[in-house]
């Protein structure tokens, strides 16, 4: 079940000066089903306007989403987690995940207390978004993102502003989950450490307007789930090393 996105530009007009400016071009990717891709580009290059194009909050010109040449049903097939974790204050752990699920439907009731069970929430699903930590937030905004059982996983920044611990139980519980129900995920990310480890690619954005400019296949084999580990370490050193100005949207 292969993942095609094809853009040819994607541009924005400033309602004040009608201005345009051109975010994305000639995007062409292809991606695995249950690959694991993450991308990684300047600040502002487009990464999460691409996102939300491939998510169907947007449109771009003359785009392409398919999965095995058909194209993407967007409400039932896709899982999508935000940089902040979008809860409803006055909504339960449980209720804020139930509320995208079908009624009466038996299957999104047992995938619900599966989910919280599987993320360690279970004994907090009666408490409200404000009674728990930051990073149970994002575990419970990851579970409300999986109840449907998507095809396709986007995240954006996920694991922003978190500390390595949190990060780390974090991508544990997504790896786990995603070992035992395989689907493909697209990761944005400015932590070049967090997608090598994490990812089976990483697809390296331009500056604006953002092209990939490095497709890289990924050599570590996801071990320990830590930024620390020394696989982790050299080859994030080596992608430095042969490419000093990648992270700025450069191959030179």
């Amino acid at each position: 079940m292969d993942f095609k996105i094809e853009i040819k530009k994607k541009s924005f007009v400033n309602s004040h000066d009608q201005t345009s400016v051109d975010v994305l071009k000639n995007i062409n990717i292809q991606i695995k089903y249950k690959e694991f891709v993450c991308i990684v580009g300047p600040s502002g290059c487009g990464k999460t306007t691409l996102m939300n194009i491939i998510g169907g909050l947007i449109h771009a010109e003359n785009q392409k989403i398919l999965i095995n040449n058909k194209k993407l049903q967007v409400n039932q097939n896709f899982g999508y987690v935000f940089q902040t974790a979008r809860l409803l204050p006055w909504l339960t752990i449980k209720e804020n995940i139930d509320l995208v699920c079908d009624e009466n439907k038996t299957h999104h009731k047992k995938k619900v207390e599966d989910l919280l069970h599987s993320f360690n929430l279970y004994e907090f699903k009666d408490y409200y978004p404000k009674s728990i930590s930051g990073g149970m937030r994002r575990k419970v905004s990851l579970a409300r993102a999986l109840v449907r059982d998507p095809k396709v996983l986007l995240m954006d920044e996920p694991f922003i502003s978190l500390d390595q611990p949190t990060s780390e139980s974090l991508y544990s519980s997504l790896v786990k989950y995603w070992k035992k129900n395989p689907l493909t995920i697209i990761l944005i990310t400015h932590n070049l450490k967090e997608a090598i480890l994490l990812g089976d690619r990483i697809l390296f954005f331009s500056k604006r307007p953002a092209s990939v400019v490095y497709d890289h296949k990924v050599k570590s084999n996801r071990g320990k789930l830590s930024i620390d580990e020394k696989e982790i370490q050299n080859e994030y050193s080596f992608l430095k090393k042969k490419f000093p100005y990648l992270l700025e949207g450069l191959v030179k």
